[in-house]
């Protein structure tokens, strides 16, 4: 068959849609266990399962390793993942802290300064600090030194389920009965109008919003709006919330599914059109725009529609091309991209290609690409990202 390569750009209007699609792993796949709590996604594009029990699974794409407490992890019981700008995976569970380099593991405990050693989030500041969520309070760790903060320095309560950064570095903490805390470096704020908080999500239009055990709320810095099952949410208790690249806000409940959100109408998913279970711990958006949701089940895959495809569209600053094409594509770009490191990933988000731009034109070989939807994208050139087509 006669290999086609159709390129697209991501944010111009499409003529037409591909459906949607889930595809579920779980145990029988490799997933060490189906109740998975946390999601992360490296540079590379491998996902990380943070599984409540079992420890944490790297899936590739293709291949699955697990890792647990017999490779150096602290506990099996994981809640949270996150990656640092290093590509250092710390890693909160119900026995304290684990750092990931790869091959080394270190482990923190309340020995070494954590104020508690159940950890439910974890976020990393601008400037590389660690803040950890715990049962008993925030602690930071610079790496060298450990800050606690408790109810004494004005936190609403010592029990912090959810914790998020925004893009003016405020701290958000949303407690178990006491209410948010807000922290910025220096004061504290409380608000009660979100209470009993599983998680915190910052948008990029500066709103806060809270997944709560009654409901979804939304704070914009002045006014608070309230969303629950009367407004188009399948169930009142909120455990996650991804928000993907159209903006469209994504929430996942304790038993009634996943609701999209596209800031008038909410869209539910549920067993019934796809998701491998309607107990959602934890969702994230992928490199490419499709959506993970971690469940007490196992994990699902949304895909995202592909959109808008257009022969030899210009992306801003490059352009990619022949259209049909059998073994290699041209990219065209301005002379200040050449030296910039370019990746193609598929459509898990796993890297199947990388090099850099050496010419105003360079040539990429694919012959050896299976037949599917890749994203091209040149490195530090937010946004600038194609996808490709080849079938």
């Amino acid at each position: 068959m006669k290999t086609q390569l159709l390129v697209l750009a991501f944010m111009i209007a499409g003529l037409f849609m591909k459906a949607q699609t889930w595809t579920s792993y779980d145990q029988t796949n490799g997933l060490a266990d189906n109740n998975v709590q946390t999601i992360a996604i490296d540079a590379f594009g491998n996902k990380w399962f943070g599984t409540y029990g079992s420890g944490i699974s790297k899936f590739d794409g293709t291949n699955w390793t697990t890792y647990s407490v017999n490779d150096g992890l602290v506990n099996d019981y994981v809640r949270v993942i996150k990656i640092d700008a290093s590509g250092n995976l710390w890693i909160g569970t119900d026995g304290g802290v684990s750092k990931f380099n790869g091959a080394v593991w270190t482990n923190y405990t309340t020995f070494e300064g954590l104020s508690n050693n159940l950890v439910y989030a974890i976020e990393i500041d601008a400037t590389g600090n660690k803040w950890f969520a715990t049962n008993m309070g925030i602690s930071k760790f610079n790496d060298v030194s450990w800050t606690i903060y408790t109810t004494t320095n004005g936190l609403a309560n010592n029990i912090v389920p959810g914790m998020a950064i925004d893009q003016a570095n405020n701290l958000w903490f949303g407690t178990w009965g006491g209410g948010v805390s807000k922290y910025d470096g220096t004061n504290w704020t409380t608000y009660s109008q979100a209470n009993y908080v599983h998680v915190v999500k910052p948008d990029a239009g500066g709103n806060i919003w809270f997944g709560t055990a009654s409901g979804l709320k939304k704070f914009d810095g002045t006014l608070w709006t309230n969303y629950t099952t009367t407004n188009g949410l399948p169930a009142n208790n909120v455990y996650a919330i991804a928000i993907d690249q159209a903006n469209n806000k994504w929430f996942g409940t304790n038993a009634a599914g996943i609701s999209k959100y596209n800031g008038s109408a909410f869209t539910n998913y549920n067993t019934s059109n796809g998701l491998i279970g309607d107990m959602v711990n934890t969702s994230i958006i992928d490199n490419v725009g499709n959506l993970w949701v971690g469940t007490m089940d196992g994990v699902s895959l949304y895909t995202a529609p592909v959109s808008g495809i257009n022969e030899n569209k210009i992306v801003r600053s490059f352009s990619l091309y022949p259209n049909p094409a059998t073994d290699l594509i041209k990219i065209n770009s301005n002379n200040e991209l050449v030296g910039l490191n370019y990746t193609i990933t598929d459509n898990t988000g796993r890297q199947v290609l990388s090099g850099e731009i050496t010419h105003s034109t360079t040539e990429i070989e694919i012959k050896d690409l299976p037949a599917g939807i890749y994203i091209f994208q040149i490195a530090a050139i937010n946004g600038q990202r194609c996808k490709v087509v080849k079938n």
